[in-house]
């Protein structure tokens, strides 16, 4: 799967997770804006584990889970490691 193919999986995760394409206005904080809230939070992990990414929310900063960037960046992060 290419960056481009990556970036939409998780984007769709993510609309999926929240039930909004809210989730994809640039800079939105899902967290503040309780777009994600922790139903939401298990879905989206549980979507990023099917695509190969096993992220422990106990080990990862929540602030990364503040923007789509920032999960996105956490995902990147992973296919390095």
């Amino acid at each position: 799967m290419n960056q481009k193919e990556l970036r939409q999986a998780i984007e769709q995760l993510l609309v999926d997770a929240c039930g909004t394409t809210d989730v994809l206005v640039p800079g939105v904080d899902l967290l503040e804006s309780e777009l994600l809230d922790s139903l939401g939070m298990i879905s989206l992990l549980d979507g990023l584990e099917d695509l190969g990414f096993e992220i422990q929310p106990t080990q990862v900063d929540r602030s990364c889970f503040r923007t789509l960037e920032g999960i996105l960046s956490l995902c990147h992060c992973e296919t390095k490691a």
